[in-house]
């Protein structure tokens, strides 16, 4: 056991050692971290159990809303980043 961690401990150094790596690596820990306390806060909450069909069909269409919107700044991100990889 010792040994797998410290050879994720030795992949996770080399991978951070190199700019462009450092920076694909952050994004995907960011996009892990985001995504693991949407579906944290998604299953320990009460919310939506005393929404009416009305209210379920409006938090329906702002949530495809915020997703449009956060696709559209992920690919933004990406373009800003092709252009400039250093940042």
């Amino acid at each position: 056991m010792l040994e797998i961690v410290l050879l994720l401990v030795i992949i996770l150094v080399a991978l951070l050692w190199f700019p462009r790596t450092r920076g694909w690596l952050l994004e995907q820990v960011k996009t892990f971290s985001d995504s693991f306390l949407i579906r944290f806060f998604l299953i320990t909450s009460q919310f939506g159990k005393q929404l009416t069909e009305e209210g379920k069909a409006e938090q329906k269409l702002w949530r495809e809303r915020r997703l449009r919107d956060l696709q559209g700044l992920a690919l933004r991100s990406r373009e800003r980043y092709k252009r400039n990889p250093t940042e």
